[in-house]
């Protein structure tokens, strides 16, 4: 599989630069940036990135079945957790696209998907990586952590970049064929399992307790008695 490689000094998102110029991009490109100057999270939420961090991006355009792309977060994280891993092994796979170290977040991902004429057009997935930050702004320096935060060592992004890169494409390649693997491996390093958390549903916050992550890759919970399966959202760990 080739794969092309593209480095901007700065931009506003990696994400949104692929989404911007996806038909005119080669498939499988990977783009990374030193600065992203409006970086994106999920649910509207700001990335905030520098040069201390690994923000990348990875354009795929491909005909992968709805209930494959529904799994594609999952898979950047369990690529991801197994790069860092040899890092730090504290870090846990947080149900459905981040990455925490005693519950405090070291890495985001953000899928996209363009879709036109009710196809699939393209994919883009973003990391966002906290690697050499020694300190945070005010927003967000309680639940933010960095790999030097928690080893007290300086890290070269590009070397662990270029493993991301490795590691994510031997895994799409084993996932195009079967993607048992992904939901095995993010269950086995949960950060969620037999946890209490708050979620919201139908504009109301409910509290259940995380069972599994399931085939389909929702969040398999129980409320009481009552068993129930999220499909996406945003999730909080109860203390």
């Amino acid at each position: 599989m080739i794969t092309n490689q593209i480095h901007l000094e700065s931009v506003d998102s990696t994400n949104t630069y692929l989404k911007k110029n996806y038909q005119k991009i080669d498939y499988h490109t990977w783009l990374s940036a030193d600065v992203q100057t409006a970086g994106k999270g999920r649910v509207s939420k700001t990335w905030f990135g520098n040069n201390d961090s690994l923000m990348c991006s990875l354009l795929l355009k491909t005909n992968l079945a709805y209930d494959q792309i529904n799994l594609l977060p999952l898979l950047a994280a369990k690529s991801l957790h197994q790069v860092l891993s040899q890092y730090d092994l504290d870090i846990k796979i947080k149900w459905p696209n981040d990455l925490l170290v005693n519950n405090k977040k070291i890495a985001g991902i953000l899928v996209e998907s363009i879709i036109e004429d009710n196809q699939v057009s393209a994919i883009i997935i973003g990391f966002g990586v906290n690697i050499n930050h020694q300190s945070f702004i005010p927003e967000i320096k309680d639940i933010a952590t960095s790999l030097f935060l928690k080893t007290n060592q300086v890290y070269d992004k590009e070397i662990i970049y270029q493993e991301l890169i490795k590691q994510f494409e031997m895994d799409y390649q084993t996932y195009q064929k079967n993607s048992q693997f992904v939901i095995d491996y993010c269950n086995l390093h949960h950060a969620l399992k037999n946890k209490t958390i708050s979620f919201i549903d139908q504009d109301n916050t409910k509290q259940a307790k995380v069972l599994t992550i399931q085939n389909n890759g929702h969040l398999l919970v129980k409320i009481k008695d009552k068993e129930m399966s999220l499909s996406s959202g945003e999730v909080s760990i109860l203390k």
